[in-house]
């Protein structure tokens, strides 16, 4: 966990030795990704030594985040968070976040909980936690407004337009950089997710992110082969415009992710082998004939599942999908994106956002699995 980490790096600098925080191979809900584990310490010692919180605030600009107005929910959000840090990596900048703003309401119901049960207060140390934050983004706690004027320049997002900035920022530097240090980011997030102990910002008890596929696999989940149709129709005619924008530039159908009719699964599933195998079915409930054609199709509606109410939540589902062998999504929702950036983060291959039919009427990738994180594909999105 989070908390781990730290006292392991600060136990070892106890007793005079000196080293990095020991990275080990992530894992998420008993289930190990793909990606290799010394990619992931290579590129994890490329960032982890935070050598701008070392230099002194009167020579540094400082990226503040504060308030809890924000540009969108909770999807939006996290590009908003993802690009904050990017923004303050190209700037040569802190990144600062005032406590119990909206970067805290938003992460640690998801991940990096405080430990603890909520019912008076922290049983350990706030400022252990905030530590941690710290260390795990490169990032600092700014307590007041004068804490932050001792920085040589303050440039504050603190009310939804300034936010929809970080929405819509977009990076020069070449795409691979980008995605590898948004990957990073990433990964620290998946290595501190919350499993249903300890409590949030506002001292409330987090859910299990694992509630899923522990309701779905049990003691089978780590073997468990499965796939999920993330369908996201996002109130109607707003995500046909949003996704016919990303077809001109992608080359993707128009309507395709937005419909996901059966032939257009079976086109991803079938040549996997996955057809005999469970499929989540993941979506915003606006269209529940979309669910209906799935499950009366021959072929696929015996393994379609839906997840249990009880164990449905919006981290619960995010978790599920980041896990499956296969992720059929939409590039128009952040979710969707969201969740296919992190598998990619994690070395998962079998992402499935952007198809088009060929000129034989047969459904293929329109773009890379780079697009995604491409400006010129989906935009603020990336």
């Amino acid at each position: 966990s989070l908390e781990e980490s730290t006292l392991q790096h600060r136990n070892l600098a106890n007793i005079g030795i000196t080293t990095r925080p020991i990275l080990s191979h992530i894992q998420v809900c008993g289930r190990d990704p793909p990606i290799r584990h010394f990619q992931d310490v290579h590129i994890y010692k490329k960032y982890v030594t935070c050598p701008l919180l070392d230099r002194a605030p009167e020579d540094t600009t400082l990226l503040l985040l504060e308030g809890v107005n924000t540009f969108g929910r909770t999807g939006n959000n996290l590009i908003e968070f993802l690009h904050s840090l990017q923004y303050a990596k190209d700037s040569d900048a802190v990144l600062g976040i005032m406590p119990k703003s909206w970067p805290t309401h938003l992460l640690t119901p998801m991940w990096m909980a405080v430990e603890g049960d909520g019912k008076s207060s922290f049983p350990i140390s706030l400022e252990e936690w905030r530590i941690a934050v710290e260390k795990a983004f490169c990032v600092k706690f700014i307590d007041s407004h004068a804490h932050a004027a001792q920085y040589r320049e303050v440039i504050r997002f603190d009310s939804r337009d300034s936010t929809r900035d970080l929405f819509e920022y977009k990076q020069d530097g070449r795409l691979n950089e980008y995605i590898e240090f948004q990957g990073h980011i990433i990964r620290t997030l998946w290595r501190s997710y919350n499993t249903g102990t300890g409590v949030d910002t506002h001292r409330k008890g987090v859910n299990n992110m694992c509630s899923v596929i522990d309701a779905m696999f049990g003691s089978d989940k780590s073997s468990a082969k499965y796939s999920v149709v993330h369908s996201r129709s996002l109130e109607g005619l707003p995500g046909e415009i949003l996704l016919g924008k990303i077809s001109r530039r992608s080359g993707c159908d128009p309507m395709g992710a937005l419909n996901m009719e059966p032939d257009y699964v079976k086109s991803i599933l079938k040549p996997l082998g996955m057809l005999n195998h469970s499929i989540l079915f993941l979506s915003d409930n606006q269209k529940p004939e979309i669910l209906a054609r799935l499950l009366a199709d021959p072929e696929i509606g015996p393994n379609i599942v839906v997840a249990p109410e009880e164990a449905s939540w919006v981290g619960g589902d995010i978790t599920a999908a980041l896990m499956s062998d296969v992720f059929i999504g939409n590039p128009a929702s952040t979710f969707s994106g969201f969740i296919a950036k992190s598998r990619i983060a994690l070395g998962y291959d079998e992402n499935y956002l952007f198809r088009k039919k060929n000129p034989y009427g047969k459904w293929i990738d329109a773009c890379e699995r780079r697009c995604i994180f491409d400006h010129n594909i989906v935009n603020a999105m990336a």
